[in-house]
């Protein structure tokens, strides 16, 4: 990015930016100050060979019996993944931390390649935007979707998470626990970051310019035990401006004292990027763009960020019994230009403090029954701005700019209960209440206090006709937030102050009710295979009308359904695969001549294997990942007419060999479709994609100490 138009950005918030060159130097200090913290820490003793566990990219969760009563995820009657500490060290993870959950049935989990603008993960048929609005996501209790964003409403950013912080990802499909609340329509992602790790210093380097440098460091003295992580990612990129830095800095300490666990842990991240924009299909076919530029149409975009937090939480020391609490605050700022014309740009900033706390309480009855239950409050205080800036300087203009003072408060019960030896009911609630000011700036006639409630009720059931095989059934609501663009528009582009507009103090907010079944069958001790079928109706819903422009689009009913089998040969042997289709992703009221389906592959491939072996003095380690997407509408000309992108596929290919204290990893990913993506965003002008490359290769070393 042109240092001056960020010195000039920084003038108009009331600070200065530092430029990339004094943000990899400052980048660099965070990584000399995790070490300094780490020589006072005593080393563990994990210095030998850790043992490798092969599964083909499952986990233990696939032998759970549903049927047996618990307040863990896994054992909810619906489909839960768990990803376990060590498929995640064997995952090609590089800019975009949400390809963890890549291998997740049914699961399409992505980012643009546009910079830190959010991490999408879409499942059941909700594809509405890319910037992960439709998954409520947690990480040790605390929620990271951000309401009334100004990139997009819910986005959820979990770009300052490397995979050397997490120890498990669940991943709960449909909105069926009532543990989880705003933007829980599609499903729930819960994260737990790690307290103990190897000791580590790790390097990579690969296409397009990416270089990673990380380190672990993890001790104890006395009850307390450490770990420090620190992170450095750059990357080139494969088009002209898409080139990026990331730095990240994460501090943990842990301790038990009594039945309790407490932990705090600090967090900061800061990143800049530039972005290349989409490309008009039509122009990439007829040799008008290459797939490497960036979008002519437009000045170079960017973006950047700063991020810190700190949570503290508490945890039984030992067993699933007892009370769970985590309490947080946040430093949130982020900004997004993006191409207005070709020659102005839309910057969307967010600068929030956000504060918060969640408690449950879990209690086991036997095996008979179980109960959680507790209460959550978040507080997000800031401003949502989106400036018009004309010659890519600040302007006048705005097309939103609020004070935003949102507080959320919920309480939530779930319980299960085993009427049957093969039977067990589950039933959960949520109230969640909303007690919203928001300030406009852009038209003040506009500003609103707000007060609603929501209720999203939960129910299943699972039956164990025989002892290997679980049938399951749910029902569930969800929600999502109101956003300020829906609570207090701010009316077309000018300028601050404006004469007109009106807020909607009454709006209720979106709601979501799903309904599926399906089974959970353990065929063999190592052969497992599930499948569900759900039908859901949003009412409401947020989605991309255009490219970076999002909007209510009414009413929305899914059907789908999805099936997924794994098989251990051996225990150095697996393989898995999955299959998803969505039979219908409708917008149910929409106008004439405007788009009535949703941006959603009809079509999901998913199939893998792992394989590892002893070889010479160490250990070999090989990972195969195919994933392919057909049968994506969008909607483009005038007027609009249906047509569908190409089909996009992608192969993982990853071989790790362990020697001694050394990790070598080779990686290669393969994208081999032209003129396809992940994305299709229809337009008048024709198919907009944003392409990637069609080959990558990455190299790295751990040393382990």
């Amino acid at each position: 990015m042109n240092n001056k138009i960020r010195q000039a950005a920084g003038r108009l918030r009331g600070k200065t930016l530092p430029s990339k060159k004094y943000t990899s130097r400052y980048s660099l200090g965070l990584l000399a100050a995790s070490f300094s913290i780490a020589v006072s820490a005593q080393q563990t003793n994990e210095s030998s060979l850790p043992e490798i566990s092969v599964s083909a990219g499952k986990s233990d969760s696939r032998n759970v019996v549903k049927s047996a009563v618990s307040n863990e995820n896994s054992g909810l009657p619906t489909s839960v993944t768990v990803i376990d500490r060590a498929e995640i060290d064997r995952t090609n993870v590089g800019r975009d931390i949400s390809d963890l959950l890549r291998r997740v049935p049914g699961v399409m989990a992505h980012t643009l390649d546009q910079g830190d603008i959010g991490n999408s993960i879409k499942m059941r048929g909700f594809f509405s935007s890319s910037h992960g609005a439709d998954t409520a996501v947690y990480i040790d209790g605390v929620p990271q979707n951000l309401p009334s964003s100004a990139i997009n409403h819910g986005m959820n950013d979990m770009s300052w998470l490397t995979p050397e912080m997490i120890d498990s990802i669940d991943v709960i499909k449909g909105p069926f626990s009532a543990l989880y609340g705003d933007q829980n329509r599609s499903g729930a992602v819960s994260i737990t970051t790690r307290n103990v790790a190897e000791n580590s210093i790790a390097i990579s380097v690969g296409s397009q310019g990416s270089k990673r440098l990380n380190a672990v460091i993890s001790g104890k003295s006395g009850p307390i035990q450490s770990l420090v992580v620190a992170d450095l990612y750059k990357i080139g990129g494969f088009r002209a401006n898409s080139d990026g830095e990331r730095g990240s800095l994460f501090i943990k300490e842990s301790m038990i004292q009594g039945d309790s666990l407490w932990a705090v842990r600090a967090a900061y991240q800061k990143s800049d990027w530039n972005a290349a924009g989409f490309l008009n299909v039509n122009d990439l076919r007829s040799g008008k763009v290459s797939d490497t530029q960036r979008d002519p149409s437009s000045p170079p975009l960017w973006g950047d960020a700063r991020r810190g937090s700190l949570v503290l939480s508490r945890a039984p020391a030992s067993g699933a019994e007892g009370l769970r609490v985590s309490a947080y605050v946040e430093d949130y700022e982020r900004r997004r230009a993006t191409g207005a014309n070709a020659t102005a740009l839309n910057v969307a900033a967010d600068d929030r403090r956000i504060m918060g706390a969640r408690g449950v309480y879990d209690m086991l009855f036997g095996d008979k029954a179980a109960l959680a239950f507790g209460a959550d409050v978040r507080r997000d205080v800031g401003t949502a701005l989106n400036q018009n800036w004309p010659n890519s300087l600040p302007g006048t203009n705005y097309s939103l700019d609020q004070d935003l003072d949102l507080v959320t408060y919920g309480v939530f019960a779930q319980g299960q209960y085993k009427l049957l030896e093969s039977l067990k009911l589950l039933a959960g609630l949520r109230l969640d209440s909303f007690d919203y000011d928001i300030s406009n700036r852009k038209l003040p006639a506009a500003s609103l206090s707000y007060k609603q409630s929501v209720a999203t009720p939960k129910f299943g059931v699972v039956w164990t006709p025989v002892s290997s095989i679980d049938l399951f059934a749910n029902r569930g609501s969800g929600f999502r937030s109101p956003a300020q663009s829906e609570l207090s528009p701010s009316g077309t582009l000018g300028p601050l102050g404006a004469n007109g507009g009106s807020s909607f103090p009454d709006l209720k907010p979106s709601k979501v009710t799903s309904y599926d079944f399906g089974f959970n069958l353990r065929a063999t001790s190592r052969w497992h295979m599930s499948a569900a079928s759900y039908h859901t109706v949003n009412d409401n819903e947020i989605a991309q009308i255009a490219p970076n422009v999002f909007g209510p689009v009414g009413n929305t009913t899914r059907d789908g359904w999805e099936v997924e089998s794994s098989f251990d040969f051996t225990s150095d042997f697996s393989i898995y695969g999955s299959f998803g289709r969505i039979i219908r992703a409708h917008i149910n009221s929409a106008a004439p001549g405007t788009a009535s389906d949703l941006s959603v592959p009809r079509d999901t491939y998913k199939a893998g294997a792992a394989y590892a072996t002893p070889f010479a003095a160490g250990k070999l380690l090989f990972n195969a990942d195919a994933y392919f997407i057909s049968g994506v509408p969008y909607f483009s000309g005038t007027p609009l007419v249906k047509s569908y992108s190409r089909p996009y596929s992608r192969y993982d290919l990853r071989g790790t060999y362990s020697v001694g204290k050394v990790d070598w990893t080779a990686s290669l990913v393969l994208q081999p479709h032209q003129y396809s993506s992940e994305v299709a965003v229809g337009s008048t002008a024709g198919l907009l994609i944003d392409p990637v490359a069609r080959t990558q290769v990455n190299l790295a070393m751990r040393y382990r100490f």
